[in-house]
């Protein structure tokens, strides 16, 4: 009696925590590829940009900036935005950037510059990216 009375509160949390409900959605990927060739004298030259950030990282973690503002220019391959630099930091200064200029269809990066000051275990950084704003002529 006493085995039973000692299984019956593991069973109890065991049902309890089977019974939580999970709502999951995705959107599956299919492999379209639309391509829009836009000319410079379809653009609209709005202005330069400039998007600062600091963050550190320990141990090779990022630690504390922002976590959820992100930006990226995505279908540059190699060039300025390779894939060493696509950092929480990089990404930060670009949003910033970018926030600055809410009426802008299309930047171009043209310049960041990382100024690394490092620490035991540890570095911070301190991005700023360059970025021409664009927006798209309306006919």
């Amino acid at each position: 009696m006493k085995k039973i009375k000692s299984i019956i509160p593991v069973l109890l949390t065991a049902l309890v925590f089977a019974s939580c409900t999970v709502y999951q959605t995705s959107v599956p990927q299919a492999n379209v590829q639309a391509r829009l060739n836009v000319a410079m004298s379809d653009l609209e030259y709005i202005k330069d940009i400039t998007g600062t950030s600091t963050q550190t990282y320990v141990a090779g973690l990022p630690v504390g900036g922002e976590k959820y503002r992100q930006a990226s220019v995505s279908g540059i391959a190699g060039g300025l935005v390779n894939v060493n630099i696509r950092n929480r930091g990089y990404n930060n200064a670009l949003f910033n950037a970018l926030e600055s200029v809410p009426d802008a269809d299309f930047v171009l990066p043209v310049s960041f510059e990382v100024v690394s000051e490092r620490m035991f275990l540890g570095r911070e950084d301190s991005v700023v990216v360059k970025v021409k704003a664009f927006k798209l002529k309306v006919e």
